[in-house]
């Protein structure tokens, strides 16, 4: 039996260590690197990429114009850095999955893998996107630590700060549109002999 434990657990440890999220953030100084995630679009139908923008000790989720060395974010108003700022890429733009949401709804995402957008004390920040005026534009989810804490999406605009009740919250889905699954996760046989 502590064999069959021991197999069991060397598997489980394999898997884990070969499989990764999928998604990561690169530093950005003014270049779109060719796996950025695009996440919206502009009322021109360029694309949007998903950023983080260093303000204090927070860590913002932000918008990435294409050909704009800037970051975009709220904090009371739109506020906008050409300083520590990452980008969201990812090898597998087809596992990252918008689900639709609202700010009382995020504590029913129960099993899904939200995709974290910053930090914020007391909150954890997601990413979330959302229609305004044309665009489809990213901003943070705030979601505190009681259902009464969660907030809605904060998208910026140029001078202020827009918030939404209704949006999309991004999630990453290993399993969404994957032709490539037993690369991580093959059947494995155990026989007890």
């Amino acid at each position: 039996m502590s064999a069959l434990l021991l197999c069991l657990a060397f598997i489980q440890a394999f898997l884990l260590t070969n499989c990764s999220d999928g998604y990561y953030w690169r530093d950005f100084a003014g270049v779109v690197p060719l796996d950025a995630f695009v996440a919206g679009q502009d009322q021109n139908d360029r694309p949007i990429y998903v950023g983080q923008a260093l303000y204090g000790a927070t860590l913002l989720p932000s918008k990435i114009y294409t050909d704009d060395s800037k970051a975009y974010y709220t904090w009371g108003g739109e506020l906008s850095t050409k300083d520590n700022i990452k980008i969201l890429c990812t090898q597998h733009p087809e596992r990252m999955v918008w689900i639709d949401s609202t700010k009382d709804g995020i504590h029913q995402l129960i099993g899904k893998d939200l995709v974290k957008g910053g930090y914020e004390a007391s909150y954890d920040l997601y990413i979330g996107r959302a229609f305004h005026k044309w665009q489809t534009l990213v901003g943070r989810v705030r979601a505190g630590p009681t259902v009464s804490a969660y907030h809605g999406l904060y998208i910026s605009v140029p001078e202020k700060e827009v918030y939404m009740d209704s949006f999309q919250i991004l999630t990453y889905d290993y399993w969404a549109n994957v032709t490539d699954q037993a690369r991580c996760f093959k059947n494995v046989m155990l026989v007890k002999s």
